[in-house]
């Protein structure tokens, strides 16, 4: 194969693997949800942290407080509290040995759920974006042995 074909495969390569790279991903969940539950007063209180340039427009709008699997508590909100880390107290009545499950979504995509009690299992599949890295770093190194082996032909 002359060299010409090999660097017209490596140009299309870049452009592709540019294109894909710069495709702006707006999904942002939150890092982390740290959840703490006081029986004495029944009270869940939910600490988050979603790092955002401006809490009005990115922020956490949603939040879902589960008892043992069904929708204890709704709460949609219009911003957040702070640009990185804030808390909520929300009053919650529970029977001892209840599972508690908190999910937070983000305003721009992206969600994070974290359990109190029973056993947590880990989330199907790869999580987030990493799945597409995962497999965009195995096209690129497939991709590079093969122009390789193609270049020590020549």
């Amino acid at each position: 194969m002359p060299k010409r074909k090999i660097y017209h495969y490596m140009a299309i390569f870049f452009i592709v693997f540019l294109t894909i790279t710069s495709v702006n991903v707006k999904a942002n969940p939150p890092q982390s949800i740290s959840l703490e539950y006081n029986s004495n007063i029944n009270t869940l209180e939910v600490s988050i942290t979603h790092a955002v340039a401006d809490n009005t427009t990115h922020y956490i709008f949603s939040i879902i407080v589960s008892v043992n699997g069904s929708v204890a508590q709704s709460h949609v909100y219009t911003s957040q509290p702070d640009l990185n880390y804030f808390v909520y107290n929300y009053s919650l009545v529970t029977n001892s040995g209840s599972v508690i499950s908190v999910t937070a979504s983000c305003s721009e995509g992206g969600s994070l759920t974290k359990t109190l009690g029973g056993t947590s299992t880990p989330p199907d599949g790869i999580p987030g974006y990493m799945g597409m890295y995962l497999v965009l770093s195995a096209s690129v190194i497939t991709l590079l042995m093969l122009i390789r082996k193609k270049l020590k032909k020549v």
